[in-house]
């Protein structure tokens, strides 16, 4: 239970914080610099919807439109649908309109990200300790795109189910209690409801059941009821896709709808993940604008994988290999050839393990320096999402 309490006090310090620096640079935003293709500046004070709506950008309205018209066009299909059946559940008896469907989406994904920020506590202090669990929630609020748990995208919803999982697993091999299985599994479902790379779960609890129920030493001392129990609710994270197909399959007449939307209208087709990263590092040397977004791509995504790949032994097994596979698998859907990697790094934003290991590096110089810059990015980042540049 104290700890628990520890995890509500920091976490809540921590979104507190993070969310003061983010309405205060809002403000000055919105105040001092005008906004892409205008010349002029608002007021806060006198016109306060600029300041209110100044975060209703790029896919904000895509998922605002599918809660309040359903997936009316083959596009919308690409977007999952528990993140818009959230907005539109909570908004509808309230009086549906784009503008509710904004502020709720403002205000679910800040207290998703605050249950985000507890669950990072209680799986990092029971890995590490106090002041690693600590610095482990700073370095995610203010992570260079961190931008994206205060707004209504799904980083947060999808966070939070991660997370949600990794502890209700945590908790299952602990106590050997079946219903933490099941509630992992449902987890899982949600999380495969939210984003594509939902599914990715089953390989942590793969790894969490084998650790358990399949080690030599363990084998005759477990009944296979037991394990049959446990392993059964690993079936409910792919059923999450599943189900979103069979939508698609009632209402649409293709279950693979979302798949060829994101091949055709999004240009998001299946490719082997080195052809991405090489048409990324092609790039790079093609004059253009997209010379800065293809080398912010490509140092997001070696940067992650370094730290992964110097620190995975700090980390429980599951923990690395759902960090490697949350990495890897943008690049096997690249958007076409100039800007393959494009968005990478709000994807690179969810992998949480490079957090914690982040937040456990004993180098002080090190940690001082990479939070500096983090904020530093933060800030920019800010600045440009509600001046209407695409960030990620």
């Amino acid at each position: 239970m104290a700890i628990v309490k520890a995890a509500l006090k920091e976490a809540g310090w921590t979104f507190v914080i993070s969310r003061i620096v983010i309405m205060m640079l809002t403000f000055l935003v919105i105040s001092l610099l005008p906004t892409r293709g205008s010349l002029s500046v608002s007021n806060c004070f006198t016109s306060p919807r600029s300041c209110v709506f100044a975060w209703m950008h790029f896919d904000v309205f895509s998922y605002i439109d599918i809660a309040l018209h359903g997936y009316s066009t083959e596009t919308s299909t690409a977007f999952f649908p528990l993140w818009p059946l959230l907005l539109h559940l909570v908004g509808a008896p309230l009086g549906a309109s784009a503008n509710l469907y904004y502020l709720i989406g403002i205000v679910l994904a800040n207290i998703l990200f605050f249950l985000a920020l507890v669950l990072l506590y209680l799986l990092t202090v029971e890995l590490f300790d106090h002041n690693v669990a600590k610095k482990a929630l700073i370095y995610l609020a203010f992570a260079p795109y961190a931008l994206f748990f205060f707004i209504g995208y799904t980083e947060a919803l999808f966070l939070v189910l991660c997370l949600a999982t990794f502890f209700c697993l945590q908790r299952a091999a602990k106590y050997g209690n079946i219903g933490y299985w099941w509630l992992a599994g449902l987890s899982g479902l949600f999380a495969a409801l939210t984003r594509s790379q939902g599914f990715l779960l089953t390989v942590p609890f793969i790894v969490v059941f084998a650790q358990r129920y399949l080690v030599a030493s363990k084998l005759q001392l477990t009944a296979w009821r037991e394990k049959i129990m446990a392993v059964l609710p690993i079936l409910l994270i792919p059923l999450g896709v599943l189900v979103y197909m069979g939508y698609l399959w009632l209402a649409k007449g293709d279950p693979f709808l979302f798949s060829k939307a994101e091949a055709v209208d999004w240009n998001r087709a299946f490719k082997y993940p080195w052809i991405g990263l090489l048409d990324a590092l092609h790039a790079l040397f093609v004059p253009g604008s997209l010379q800065i977004s293809n080398t912010i791509n490509l140092a997001s995504f070696f940067v992650t994988l370094i730290v992964l790949g110097c620190n995975w032994k700090r980390l429980p097994l599951h923990y690395a290999l759902f960090a490697l596979i949350l990495i890897i698998f943008p690049l096997c859907y690249p958007i076409g050839t100039v800007d393959a990697l494009a968005a990478l790094p709000r994807y690179m934003l969810i992998v949480f393990p490079i957090v914690i290991i982040s937040a456990s590096w004993k180098q002080q110089r090190l940690a001082t320096a990479c939070l500096a810059l983090s904020l530093a990015l933060f800030t920019f980042n800010i600045i440009l999402f509600i001046s209407h540049y695409w960030v990620a």
